[in-house]
């Protein structure tokens, strides 16, 4: 999850309405040739650590889930660890975003649970409103290999939503799905940053708030395809990329890649929080899981 400029052409594929959608009855499918290898259902683990909404509220896992801390990426939010930005309670994980000095959460899986190629899926209802910015994203781990960093590293955003009115459009309607990668050179010495990036607007022209929706990225030796539900946003190959020295590293299974989850306030794109803001805002995930083809090995870290 990036502020960047677009170095390559960047498919829109907006839906039109489809008769019949309805989220509430989709169920995520693998497929036959791939397995569950690691899954979060955001489970009580440990003692409660606060009381939210009346109901106990439990930190989430620290074998999947690390909190960061501090503002990253730029924006308005201080991420913290306090369980107040997230917490597990009723099988979902909560991310919350407070109006008070914009604390926020992120979490990542890096160090933890790390994967190299599969499909990886959440069931999230996103938040809304002016200065939001939610994601649902995948980064590449080379730096103890290769003291490699963003973007070099590679980088997949699996559902992106810029909150509120943007010229007159209404963002929370719309997810954004992109890769990003360093389109000058397998090092660090150069950088130019490539992006490829497609948006999907909500059949109905509900916003992503209104309903929980799977956002899924199968990454393989050969393509990134993302999407939503039971629709394919981008497909993106990964053997030749225009613009940039072939072959890229970064999505050829050197490194692994972490997720991460979290909910940025204002930044460049989504702008800052207004009037119209409504506090606080939540990004609940009912679930995380990441499935490999069957006859993948030593592609788990």
């Amino acid at each position: 999850m990036h502020s960047y400029i677009l170095f390559l052409i960047v498919a829109i594929n907006s839906i039109a309405a489809t008769v019949g959608w309805d989220p509430s009855k989709f169920e995520y499918d693998a497929g036959p040739n791939y397995t569950l290898v690691w899954q979060d259902p955001f489970d009580n683990v440990g003692p409660a650590k606060a009381t939210i909404n009346g109901a106990p509220a439990y930190a989430p896992n620290p074998k999947n889930w690390t909190p960061q801390i501090g503002n990253i990426n730029g924006g308005l939010q201080n991420y913290t660890d306090s369980i107040y930005n997230a917490y597990v309670q009723n099988n979902q994980l909560h991310i919350v975003a407070m109006k008070e000095n914009y604390t926020s959460a992120m979490l990542t899986s890096a160090g933890l649970q790390e994967f190299t190629y599969g499909k990886f899926a959440a069931k999230i209802r996103m938040p809304y409103g002016q200065g939001m910015w939610p994601a649902w994203w995948l980064l590449g781990n080379a730096y103890k290999q290769y003291y490699f960093y963003w973007p070099t590293v590679g980088n997949i955003d699996i559902a992106e939503m810029i909150g509120g009115q943007q010229g007159g459009t209404p963002h929370d309607q719309i997810v954004r799905e992109s890769v990003q990668w360093n389109a000058a050179a397998n090092s660090m010495t150069t950088i130019i940053e490539g992006n490829f990036a497609s948006t999907l607007n909500t059949p109905d022209q509900s916003l992503l708030h209104n309903n929980s929706l799977v956002y899924w990225a199968e990454w393989n030796t050969t393509h990134i395809v993302i999407g939503v539900n039971e629709f394919i946003v981008t497909v993106f190959p990964t053997t030749h990329i225009p613009s940039s020295i072939n072959p890229v590293m970064a999505f050829h299974g050197l490194w692994s890649y972490y997720m991460i989850l979290n909910v940025a306030i204002g930044g460049p794109e989504a702008g800052p929080p207004d009037d119209t803001t409504v506090w606080p805002q939540e990004m609940v995930v009912d679930w995380v899981r990441v499935y490999q083809l069957k006859c993948e090995t030593h592609s788990r870290t």
